[in-house]
């Protein structure tokens, strides 16, 4: 099979093509997929940069997949060769991959392969941002800083699912994106002061902003006894009592939970991501959606497509 990958750290042009054995179903518990769609994400960009740790060289990025089942271990259930389904799990920039079952789930019939993978890494951190981290529950008051990124825009679709009074921030360029999103109220950061606009107005603050360092507009926002999840480190207010969550991977059965639902969502057309650009799952389109992810704010996801 082939399969994209890089043997040092670099530029979007690090990557090389490789034929490689098809991986092989060796656990009871694995399914192993064709690989139709695979969702970039910006942390593949920074592994590929060199901005964390060292690396054990060849790197096979991709957790973000969407296939067609070729083989399952003995001890699957509830999926048969041919479904097409949502998984995240990797290394994905491959024509097959083989993940756990517990981390896949079938792909809605009305769902683009394209639209199903968008789902993958930003719904799942969404999801959890506004289930298991802040709990939010019909009738709260949710304010979304970064609403107009991946992982943003969808927890502010889940937020209005779950009953939510939302209100989502941008900026002025991205004012259009924002007036997509079921909110109740914008806030442009870079035309008024958020901070005082939407001063003690909210029960939920889930920070989805990539830089993660807005703890003065996160403290300042959320009410007395109010709930906050951030992608960025911790948060003291001096004048509140805050239940502070840092937004994090969470145990296999989650990530069921959370592409199980959704999945159901996007079915049932009350979620959606925006794809920004398609590619071909070839060097090229690896290579050139690398490229864009550099870019940084990319008005919606990059998705490579297999033939």
């Amino acid at each position: 099979m082939k399969a994209f990958r890089y043997e040092k750290f670099g530029g979007p042009d690090v990557f090389q093509a490789f034929e490689l054995p098809e991986p092989s179903v060796k656990q009871a518990t694995d399914v192993k997929l064709k690989t139709l769609a695979v969702g970039l994400n910006n942390f593949e960009r920074s592994q590929r940069a060199g901005n964390f740790g060292g690396g054990r060289f060849p790197i096979f990025p991709g957790r973000d997949v969407v296939g067609e089942v070729v083989a399952l271990g003995d001890d699957v259930t509830g999926l048969s060769i041919g479904d097409v389904v949502i998984g995240q799990g990797g290394p994905a920039y491959a024509e097959y991959v083989v993940v756990p079952a517990q981390v896949v789930v079938k792909k809605p019939a009305n769902a683009s392969n394209a639209e199903a993978v968008t789902l993958v890494t930003p719904g799942i951190t969404a999801y959890n941002a506004a289930t298991a981290f802040t709990q939010i529950k019909s009738g709260d008051h949710v304010f979304i800083n970064g609403a107009t990124g991946g992982v943003g825009a969808l927890a502010a679709q889940i937020a209005k699912n779950l009953g939510a009074y939302v209100i989502g921030t941008g900026s002025s360029k991205n004012e259009a994106l924002l007036k997509e999103l079921p909110l109740d109220e914008i806030g442009l950061y870079d035309q008024e002061d958020i901070a005082a606009k939407f001063a003690n107005s909210s029960d939920v603050v889930i920070n989805a902003a990539m830089n993660g360092n807005n703890g003065e507009l996160l403290g300042a926002v959320v009410k007395d006894g109010g709930r906050v999840a951030s992608v960025g480190g911790e948060l003291t207010v001096a004048d509140k009592e805050i239940t502070f969550e840092h937004i994090r991977p969470l145990h296999a059965d989650q990530t069921q939970t959370a592409l199980t639902q959704l999945a159901k969502m996007l079915g049932d057309g009350t979620l959606a991501a925006k794809i920004f650009k398609t590619l071909p799952l070839t060097l090229d389109g690896v290579i050139e959606g690398h490229e864009l992810l550099e870019q940084h704010h990319a008005p919606g996801r990059i998705v490579l497509l297999a033939d």
